[in-house]
């Protein structure tokens, strides 16, 4: 098992095979009942892994005592943060626009000032985090994920898979502005599906990452933090 969740082709296989199995299973369901299983159910299995996650959090987190446990502790706020976001906390920081974490929340001048700040102070913290963690880790995850370490592929696949999932999250409302008609319902179903879907795998990528530097910790394969050991 140890093997097989050491294998860098494990999370981006993962992946496909957890998205092909809700499509596959969805093949001949109508729209509206495919919008209401991604609005429930699916929302369901995505808090459900949320939890997982936070159990394997819990679980590896004696792996990164000392110097490492700063960075783990930015991960883990990250992870925070994904979930407030999945929670709907861009929804609860303005009680008089949709949404807080979008420029026109921030150039509506009837949009008061102190949800402005607080929402900016937010995306500033989470901003700086982020951009830290990329200065820090992008040269190590380059080297090692052409190295082959399972755990750079695991954080590329995250990656990867967080860009897709945001792609067909805006997909549906740009395609509304630039062909001023909406997509049809089945083809919007269909995205939404995808979105949700892989929006729910990316807590349990973060879960494996984890995973597989408990089990490489002590071993003798390379770690993602050295590639050149």
């Amino acid at each position: 098992m140890k093997k097989i969740l050491l294998n860098p082709l494990f999370a981006p296989v993962c992946v496909l095979l957890y998205v092909s199995l809700f499509f596959l299973t969805h093949l001949t369901t109508s729209a509206d009942a495919l919008f209401h299983f991604t609005s429930t159910t699916l929302e369901t299995i995505t808090y459900t892994v949320y939890a997982l996650t936070a159990i394997v959090i819990v679980w590896t987190a004696y792996d990164f005592r000392g110097k490492p446990f700063n960075t783990f502790l930015l991960f883990v706020f990250l992870f925070i943060c994904a979930l407030l976001r999945e929670m709907g906390i861009q929804h609860w920081l303005t009680k008089t626009d949709t949404t807080a974490f979008k420029l026109p929340f921030f150039t509506n001048p009837n949009n008061p000032l102190h949800e402005k700040l607080i929402a900016g102070y937010i995306l500033l913290v989470v901003a700086i985090v982020v951009i830290y963690l990329l200065v820090r880790y992008l040269p190590i995850l380059f080297k090692s994920f052409f190295r082959f370490n399972p755990i750079a592929w695991t954080v590329a696949t995250l990656g990867g898979t967080g860009i897709v999932c945001k792609i067909a999250d805006r997909f549906p409302g740009n395609y509304k502005k630039i062909m001023e008609t909406p997509l049809d319902p089945s083809i919007h179903a269909y995205i939404e599906l995808f979105e949700e879907t892989t929006e729910s795998a990316l807590p349990w990528l973060f879960a494996l990452a984890l995973i597989q530097y408990h089990l490489t910790r002590r071993s003798s394969s390379k770690s993602f933090e050295n590639p050149s050991e």
